[in-house]
C-alpha cells in the first residue's frame, strides 16, 4: 500500500470516529470525496499520529483547483485530542498568511458546537449552516397526492430544462442566489456518480413546469416549487414520489440538507418524518472595523 493510500485510510478512520456519527450523511466519510478534496496538488496537509499510528487530528489547507477561482478552504478534524488544537491552529494560520490576500473559508462536514467555539475564539464567524436530516424508507409510505391536473416529466424526457425554469422562479429572489446558467445548475446537481436520474423529475400542469426534485442515491438533492403553486401539497408529493422510487431500488434510508435559517422548511421536513442527524457549515474571518469618528 502506498503512503498516500495509507494516509487516506487513516484520515477516513479519523472522520468515522467523529460524533455525531457521520456514517451515511457526511462527505467526510466518503473515501472518494476525501481523495479528490485533500489528496491532490495544491493541498497542504498536517497529520497528528497517536502512539498506535492512527490519527488523533488532521488539517488541510486547499488552494482552489487550477481551473477555479475563489478562497482557499480549510478543514480540520479533532477527536479527543483537544490539546493539539493550538498547534493545529498555528499551522493553519501560517498557511493562510502565505496565501494572502486570497481569503480563506473554514469548511466542516460534521460541525459541532465545540468546533464552532474553537473557531470563534480564533476570530471566525459561522456564516452558513445546514442540518443533515434522515428518513427511513422502511414500512408503509404515505400515498402520493398530486394536485389535480399534474403530470410528470422524467429526467430523460425534458425534465432538466423544465426544472431549471422552476429553479429560477423558486430561488432567484433569495439572498446569495448564484445566478448559474442552465448548464451550470444541471452540472452542479448531476456531475457526481451518485446522481439518480430515475428518482429525479419535474411536475407540470397544463404544460407549465411547476415543481421538481433532483436526487442522488439515498439523497434528496434539491426540491423546488414555483411560487404560484405553493401550499398545494406539491413539495410533499414530489418528495414522497422520490422516496418511493428510491425504496423500489432497494435504498433503505434517505438523507437531505436544510438550511438552519429556514425554520419553515425544517418544520415541513420534520412533519414528513425526517429527523436531524448532523450539521455542516462554513466559517469566515470575522470582519472588524477600524473606522473612527471624525468631526
Amino acid at each position: 500500500m502506498s503512503t498516500v493510500e495509507a494516509d487516506l485510510d487513516r484520515v477516513l478512520a479519523l472522520a468515522k470516529s467523529q460524533r455525531p456519527d457521520p456514517e451515511g450523511w457526511s462527505l467526510a466519510v466518503d473515501r472518494s470525496w476525501l481523495q479528490r478534496s485533500f489528496f491532490r496538488p495544491g493541498v497542504a496537509t498536517l497529520l497528528h499520529a497517536r502512539s498506535d499510528g492512527q490519527l488523533g487530528a488532521c488539517a488541510f489547507v486547499c488552494e482552489p483547483a487550477p481551473e477555479a477561482s475563489g478562497p482557499i478552504t480549510v478543514t480540520s478534524m479533532l477527536q479527543g485530542e483537544e490539546h493539539l488544537w493550538p498547534e493545529q491552529l498555528e499551522w493553519i494560520e501560517e498557511r493562510i498568511a502565505e496565501a494572502a490576500p486570497t481569503p480563506a473559508q473554514i469548511v466542516s462536514e460534521n460541525l459541532t458546537d465545540a468546533e464552532t467555539r474553537r473557531w470563534a475564539a480564533a476570530g471566525y464567524d459561522l456564516v452558513f449552516e445546514e442540518l443533515a436530516m434522515e428518513c427511513s424508507l422502511a414500512g408503509d409510505l404515505p400515498p402520493v397526492r398530486w394536485p389535480p391536473g399534474t403530470a410528470i416529466l422524467e429526467w430523460d424526457a425534458g425534465a432538466p430544462s423544465a426544472s431549471f425554469e422552476v429553479y429560477q422562479a423558486a430561488f432567484r429572489s433569495r439572498p446569495g442566489f448564484p445566478g448559474w446558467s442552465q448548464s451550470e445548475w444541471i452540472d452542479s446537481l448531476t456531475s457526481e456518480e451518485i446522481f439518480l436520474p430515475s428518482a429525479s423529475f419535474c411536475a407540470v400542469h397544463d404544460a407549465k413546469p411547476i415543481g421538481f426534485v433532483v436526487c442522488g442515491t439515498g439523497w434528496i438533492g434539491q426540491v423546488g416549487v414555483d411560487p404560484g403553486y405553493r401550499r398545494m401539497g406539491l413539495a410533499t408529493a414530489l418528495v414522497t414520489e422520490a422516496r418511493a422510487r428510491m425504496r423500489a431500488l432497494g435504498i433503505g434510508v434517505a438523507y437531505l440538507h436544510v438550511n438552519r435559517n429556514n425554520p419553515a422548511g425544517l418544520a415541513t421536513w420534520q412533519h414528513l418524518g425526517w429527523r436531524e442527524c448532523g450539521r455542516r457549515g462554513r466559517l469566515e474571518r470575522a470582519v472588524t472595523s477600524d473606522a473612527t469618528d471624525t468631526i
